[in-house]
């Protein structure tokens, strides 16, 4: 439907009940003044003037309010000095001719006037003149903005409206006084034709027992008949369809009781001469003191058969649904169902409409958990989703659907089953699990690399140890730590444990060379009630307590022959049984393995089975003893110092003392220089026992320089002390690197390093 084109019908009808109830004719302009500048209408200001009332007047103002603040024409209609034709309105009442002003930003011939509408914000305007009688004429008045443009058809009826105002002006100077009826008006055939004829709808006048007193070309035009086989002579109900007599003859009647609720606006089906079906839109008003109405329609059949257009596509649309392979349904705001297609209806095995839609779909008996509440506010929302009734993968588009307030009553579920992708998608993610968890590791432990968990030191040959581990934790293999006694193997493999998957699982060490051969497969396996003397009770072994964790075998090389038998047999999956079971039992357990002995040549002297040794020896990491690791011993005896010192305060360690530890060899490795330091910090003795034959001394603290008491801790002190020692073997040797390095007992690398770190050059 046209949007000014209904606004002019609108506008039509309001227009015709003010002639009618207007009684002088300050009235009637003052209420057409409001009614074409009222928030309802397109213009923005509507104002009427007269001839001159005032010497030095243009024009009188005869209606219109707020001229100060909404009328340009306020300098013109004065005088003020203005040309007699400074605007539109001054040219339409001296010429007696419409003007209009389509674009006043372009228009430069009333450049004062043009000013002042510009400053209001108006884009176009139209002045009409209204002829009275005696040669007296009005104009009337009209602005726009927002670059409105005056159509044709509009001008038409405006310039109708401006001689209806004139001949009703004129009739209540002759004394005839408010207009009864539009019967009345029409006798005056230049106003009435003119305006019934313009309306740009079809229009009828209907007397109270259905008859059509008047008609117009345009329903004429709709129904195929002339006027004068309408007027008088037939009747409304005639040119209405069946169906929707008895609705009309309603509406009919009942508007003509008081106080009934009748609709003014509706649509309805009208048939022509040629029996052609026309869908109207019609607007029905009575005529104030009469028992006539006014009626008005609107051809609205194209837009009523696109209606049927979209209801047969929307038919399709529910053909389409219905076979969809995935599940679609609709809820309402209470969860229960209003519509599934076929598949869903098919897989549920019944019809579950005004059911629980996660109780039927999803066997739960409150809303799945993912059913989020965002839908239901508006949001669209997209999900995968499993299903726990059939432990299969989907992916979920809910979308809600509005009220015509735009609420949410119902919301509409598109559901496809994504198992197999989810599976692929797993085994991508699967095969890449190793690198990203190895990546992860990696980039975890790359700070403070002079601590790895609970081992210390950042020498180059542990550096290389750090690596080993972060690649050890990052799979499920086995491994074999390679060490001297005391050079921290079992720390190495609860790092690699704490690093792993396995790390929520147990870790249990296990001293292979303490266990009796009697009783090594009990222990392993562990033994049921009754199996020997004195198992009163079952008892889990290592393997059981282990499972799914990590087993550290240290000492490996002390299993027997008969043992690593059995034990390759439970690892590679064959399972065991404990003793005197019958049960087989198979561990999840990955062995993190220990050793300071050669397996090699166990293997070749026939006291490590091949097939044993290679199923444990997947990834070798090998623990350098401390005597090749001594750039260390400052951290470690940092490390520990502070392990054992408990609060209390621990005498400083000296140059002399620090000398005496780097020219130590450390047989016992770790935990020798562990047991050395608690010594130190308990009776604040040095003892080295085997090497210096139980030489003990007591270092006197004014003997050297000690730490300073106040801000400066152990590590700079080792580090100043550290700097003057490899200075002293570069002066004496001449500042030859190999030799230095030869003499301090470090790689050529580990001393170019220091010297950058301390700035000798």
């Amino acid at each position: 439907m046209d949007d000014r084109r209904a606004q002019n019908h609108k506008a039509y009808i309001s227009f015709l009940n003010i002639l009618i109830h207007s009684q002088t004719e300050d009235e009637l302009v003052d209420k057409l003044c409001l009614l074409l500048s009222s928030g309802e209408s397109r213009y923005d200001y509507a104002w009427v003037g007269g001839p001159p009332a005032a010497k030095g007047e243009l024009l009188s103002v005869r209606a219109g309010d707020g001229l100060e603040a909404f009328c340009p024409d306020l300098a013109m209609i004065r005088g003020d000095g203005a040309d007699r034709l400074g605007c539109p309105a001054a040219v339409a009442m001296a010429d007696e001719r419409t003007c209009i002003v389509q674009n006043i930003a372009t228009d430069y011939n009333f450049a004062r006037w043009r000013e002042e509408a510009l400053k209001m914000g108006y884009s176009a305007a139209v002045s009409l003149p209204i002829a009275l009688s005696m040669g007296e004429s009005w104009v009337i008045t009209l602005y726009a903005s927002g670059g409105y443009l005056f159509d044709a058809e509009e001008l038409n009826l405006l310039g109708v409206l401006a001689k209806g105002v004139g001949e009703a002006v004129h009739k209540l100077r002759l004394g005839a006084g408010r207009l009864k009826s539009i019967k009345a008006l029409a006798r005056s055939e230049k106003m009435y034709r003119a305006v019934f004829e313009n309306t740009g709808t079809g229009t009828i006048i209907i007397d109270h027992e259905m008859t059509i007193l008047f008609s117009n070309e345009r329903f004429e035009a709709m129904v195929g008949y002339t006027r004068e086989e309408i007027d008088n002579r037939m009747k409304w109900s005639q040119f209405v369809v069946p169906e929707d007599l008895d609705r009309m003859q309603r509406y009919h009647y009942g508007r003509r009781k008081p106080g009934a609720d009748i609709p003014i606006e509706y649509e309805c089906r009208i048939h022509d001469k040629a029996k052609n079906l026309t869908y109207i839109y019609m607007k029905v008003g009575m005529i104030p003191g009469t028992m006539n109405s006014i009626a008005s329609f609107m051809d609205i059949t194209e837009r009523k058969l696109a209606e049927n257009s979209l209801r047969e596509s929307e038919a399709k649309l529910s053909a389409i649904l219905t076979t969809f392979e995935g599940f679609i349904y609709i809820i309402t705001t209470d969860r229960r169902l209003e519509f599934i297609n076929r598949t869903l209806e098919e897989k549920i095995g019944r019809n579950a409409v005004g059911e629980l839609c996660h109780k039927v779909i999803y066997g739960l008996d409150t809303p799945c958990p993912w059913c989020t509440e965002k839908v239901f506010t508006g949001e669209t929302v997209r999900q995968e989703v499993k299903s726990p009734k059939e432990d299969r993968w989907y992916f979920a588009v809910r979308t809600p659907i509005f009220d015509t307030d735009r609420s949410v009553i119902k919301v509409q579920s598109i559901v496809l089953d994504i198992t197999d992708r989810k599976l692929t998608e797993e085994a991508i993610a699967a095969s890449a699990k190793h690198l990203r968890k190895e990546n992860l590791r990696l980039r975890s432990s790359i700070r403070e690399r002079y601590k790895f968990g609970d081992i210390v030191g950042k020498s180059e040959v542990m550096q290389e140890v750090y690596e080993l581990i972060l690649n050890a934790a990052a799979s499920n293999v086995h491994v074999m730590v390679y060490g001297e006694s005391g050079t921290g193997k079992e720390l190495v493999a609860r790092a690699i444990h704490k690093m792993s998957d396995r790390s929520s699982k147990p870790f249990v060490p296990v001293n292979c060379g303490a266990i009796s051969e009697s009783i090594i497969e009990s222990e392993f396996f562990g033994y049921k009630k009754g199996a020997f003397t004195g198992a009163s009770a079952d008892k889990k072994g290592f393997l059981d307590i282990a499972d799914e964790g990590t087993l550290f075998l240290d000492e490996i090389g002390e299993i027997g022959l008969n043992m690593q038998v059995k034990l390759l047999r439970a690892i590679e999956g064959s399972g065991y049984t404990p003793v005197g079971g019958t049960l087989v039992r198979k561990p999840n357990i990955r062995i993190v393995a220990a050793t300071n002995r050669n397996l090699k040549e166990l293997v070749q002297k026939g006291l490590m089975r091949e097939d044993f040794y290679y199923r444990v020896h997947i990834i070798p990491i090998k623990l350098p003893p401390l005597r090749k690791r001594k750039d260390d011993l400052p951290l470690l005896i940092d490390h520990f110092l502070s392990m054992y010192a408990d609060g209390r305060e621990v005498a400083p360690i000296t140059g002399r003392l620090l000398a005496a530890f780097t020219r130590y060899h450390w047989p016992g490795n770790i935990r020798e220089l562990q047991n050395v330091l608690k010594r130190y910090v308990t009776l604040r003795k040095v003892d080295f026992m085997e090497l210096m034959e139980a030489e003990t001394f007591v270092e006197d603290p004014e003997e050297e320089e000690a730490l300073p008491d106040a801000g400066v801790g152990l590590t700079a002190a080792v580090e100043a002390f550290e700097r003057r020692v490899i200075e002293n073997a570069l002066e004496k040797t001449r500042w030859q690197k190999g030799r230095t390095a030869e003499i301090l007992g470090i790689h050529r690398k580990t001393l170019f390093t220091k010297m950058r770190k301390y700035g000798l050059k």
